[in-house]
């Protein structure tokens, strides 16, 4: 009866549009194996992604490395939405054998058939009732049309209790998967670096996207849903009036019958006709509410009957609910340049990143009545800006073999906003346009990373809060991984990644290296130890180093 398009659209978005927002972590396989570390601990090409200084802290023996293709993208579900959007139409509902979707399904056809499509509907057998009032045979005939009628219309009251708990349950689904984010990012990025004490150099380019998904279920639908058990269950209550009515005229004539076939023109006969002329009156009456029945929630009218006895139940009325996405895609090109200079007797590597950057971002609101969500409708959302900005870092090597490694980096340091606009319907159900900011703060971050001929060990830290891009959670990142590295060939890699702005938010990573005759092959896998569905994500990428 109603259509299905507030689950069907959501799962849409939760199945199709499942990238979005993340931090602006590096994408590399190296990093993100060892737990998104880098800022004093990546390789020469990755420089440029995690700290510019490190083009001149480079090992003595790489004089040229290219990276290309690098490529990573990861999923997040905060609140595993695709799990609850799952149960809902997979799992059985409770003392069924459907999922509470298609039990909702089942109870509103089934009631559908009860009052006005099955064969002896309700809509029936008030017609049969009526030509018994009408042009009457017997009271047992009556009575027997009433008793029908009254039976039939007593499972739909049995029907809409459990229309009642179902809708109940079903929309208090709903309202708690309301708001939660779907998240996650992709990047593409290449780099060609030359590192050197005195001037170091690389240029490199990247794409990333990040993208916010929720789907918002409004109060108005929520109440709509609600309101249909007990629409249909007044209506139930106005049949069971009209039956009692009938009955009782049925009583009522046969009392009379029995009096004046044996005292004609007694008071009590005289009465009882009277009576029954005026329970026929109410019968009617009851009848004549029947058939201006109507009962609304909001502006829709849930269940009506015509005038001609006729049930009208709207089998699709206009729903409020939608599927927002907000996206970011950046492109970057860069140069970056280094130097170790000696201050106060140390030497240390400073190094920059002037970019060009062209930023494009979507802000996309989809009412549950369209029946799909389409990418040049996306597209008509988009607004496109360019701009310049900066990345600084730092970095110490210090130790009696300069086995240790300091870094810090500032990325993006002149801090921008980028206004979104969204289409004509508004995230709130109104017909309004949405505006949202994207904001790309500078991020601060600092690391520290032990090596020797066999093994690195690195550790990152966020030095403060990120916000989100859009309905995610903020974000403070603190890494920690680890390499080992067999004969300059064979690389292990293992890692771990926690928000410490949330809870349970940890990530566990893991990749493999390998690289021959200077060419790299890195794989790498992350995901929620304590479960996968939460966060998840993976990255490849091919390298050369000379």
């Amino acid at each position: 009866m109603i259509k299905r398009s507030l689950l069907a659209t959501s799962i849409a978005m939760a199945l199709v549009q499942q990238a979005a927002a993340t931090p602006l972590l590096p994408m590399d396989a190296r990093g993100l194996a060892m737990g998104s570390t880098g800022v004093a601990s990546a390789k020469l090409a990755h420089a440029p992604q995690y700290n510019p200084a490190l083009l001149s802290t480079a090992n003595a023996e790489d004089d040229f490395a290219i990276v290309f293709p690098q490529i990573g993208v990861s999923v997040a579900d905060e609140d595993k939405l695709i799990e609850s959007f799952d149960d809902l139409v997979n799992e059985d509902y409770e003392g069924t054998q459907e999922p509470i979707v298609d039990h909702f399904d089942t109870i509103l056809t089934n009631l559908d058939d009860t009052l006005s499509n099955g064969p002896n509907s309700v809509e029936q057998q008030i017609q049969s009732l009526k030509d018994e009032l009408e042009n009457p045979t017997t009271t047992a005939a009556l009575r027997s049309a009433s008793l029908s009628l009254d039976t039939s219309i007593g499972n739909v009251q049995i029907q809409t209790n459990d229309l009642t708990q179902t809708t109940f349950d079903l929309t208090s689904e709903l309202d708690s998967m309301s708001g939660s984010p779907l998240s996650g990012s992709l990047g593409v990025n290449g780099a060609i670096a030359i590192p050197s004490k005195t001037f170091a150099a690389a240029v490199s380019v990247s794409g990333s996207a990040y993208f916010s998904g929720r789907m918002f279920f409004t109060r108005d639908d929520q109440n709509l849903l609600n309101d249909y058990a007990g629409a249909i269950n007044d209506y139930a209550g106005e049949v069971k009036d009209y039956t009692s009515a009938t009955a009782l005229l049925a009583d009522t004539i046969d009392a009379a019958d029995t009096e004046c076939s044996s005292n004609p023109g007694s008071p009590q006969c005289v009465a009882l006709g009277a009576q029954a002329d005026a329970q026929l009156t109410i019968a009617n009456a009851e009848l004549a509410d029947l058939n201006g029945f109507n009962r609304n929630s909001g502006s829709t009218v849930i269940i009506s009957t015509d005038g001609n006895g006729n049930i009208v139940i709207a089998e699709d009325p206009d729903l409020t609910s939608n599927v927002q996405i907000i996206a970011v895609g950046i492109t970057e090109i860069g140069i970056t340049l280094s130097r170790e200079f000696s201050i106060a007797g140390e030497d240390i590597a400073i190094g920059i990143t002037p970019k060009f950057q062209t930023i494009k971002t979507f802000n996309y609101v989809a009412s549950v009545e369209e029946e799909d969500i389409k990418e040049e409708d996306i597209k008509e959302t988009e607004q496109d800006f360019s701009d310049f900005n900066l990345d600084i870092g730092i970095a110490y090597q210090f130790g009696s073999s300069k086995q240790w490694q300091a870094g810090l980096v500032a990325k993006n340091l002149f801090s921008k906003e980028y206004e979104t606009e969204s289409n004509e319907y508004g995230p709130t159900g109104n017909k309004e346009i949405s505006k949202e900011t994207i904001s790309l703060d500078t991020q601060f971050r600092g690391g520290i990373s032990h090596s020797t001929d066999w093994t690195v060990v690195a550790f990152d830290l966020d030095l403060m809060e990120n916000d989100p891009v859009a309905f995610e959670a903020p974000t403070q990142y603190a890494s920690i991984g680890a390499e080992l590295d067999l004969f300059d060939t064979l690389q292990f890699r293992a890692g771990y990644r926690t928000n410490l702005s949330v809870s349970d938010s940890a990530i566990a990573s893991i990749g493999l290296g390998f690289s021959p005759f200077g060419v790299h092959i890195d794989l790498a896998a992350m995901a929620n130890p304590s479960d996968p569905e939460k966060e998840a994500g993976a990255a490849l990428e091919l390298g050369f180093y000379f």
